[in-house]
């Protein structure tokens, strides 16, 4: 029988084990050998283990209504090779002040699942697959002024920062999260069609989609 994933629970199966990322807590579960306990589909999730069943019943994983569900993208095979720009407009200089004196009630006072969801709320209808010459000129100058912030923060905050950047200027980007086990590593990243803007390629090549927003 198929069983329904919360719409704030996502799962990704590496090899043998099971990552689960419940973004009410911002809080994410390794199952070591879980993997051979269920089955994952674009309809949801057929348990073979009833244990391991019981286990996501009991730690409000699912649901009993179906949710459309989209496999995240695939990883990138480019970057930007994270350019940093030798010089940086006025415009961007302004444009990314503006972004970061905003964090202080867009994102530091916002749970993990409030700043998805207002990233998912101001999506523009269409994403555009293509990079353009203004959005790398605008990820670069975002490179060169990022280590002269007070704060830099972690990956989630400098991906928030820079979309919210970019969406300012009329872009938009794939909020992506990503998964490896052994260790175990959580990490996010922009991404535009195929390419990414403040990661490489061969970096998140260790990653596993498990998020898009």
């Amino acid at each position: 029988m198929t069983s329904y994933l919360s719409p704030k629970i996502h799962l990704a199966v590496i090899g043998a084990d099971v990552v689960v990322l419940d973004t009410r807590q911002n809080a994410y579960f390794c199952l070591p050998d879980a993997a051979a306990g269920l089955s994952v589909g674009s309809d949801g999730v057929v348990f073979d283990d009833p244990g391991l069943a019981q286990d996501f019943e009991q730690a409000g994983f699912l649901t009993p209504a179906p949710r459309l569900q989209a496999d995240p993208p695939s990883l990138p095979s480019r970057d930007l090779a994270l350019r940093v720009a030798k010089r940086v407009a006025t415009r961007d200089i302004l444009l990314i002040l503006a972004g970061w004196t905003t964090m202080a009630f867009s994102y530091h006072v916002l749970p993990f699942d409030r700043l998805l969801a207002q990233a998912r709320r101001r999506r523009q209808a269409e994403l555009a697959s293509d990079v353009t010459e203004d959005l790398k000129g605008l990820v670069a100058s975002f490179e060169k002024i990022l280590p002269w912030l007070p704060f830099q923060g972690v990956c989630l905050y400098r991906a928030f920062l820079l979309l919210r950047i970019l969406r300012w200027r009329g872009h938009d980007a794939r909020w992506m999260f990503g998964v490896r086990t052994w260790p175990f590593q959580a990490h996010c990243w922009l991404q535009v069609g195929d390419t990414a803007l403040d990661d490489t390629a061969d970096r998140l090549a260790g990653f596993t989609p498990i998020l898009a927003v």
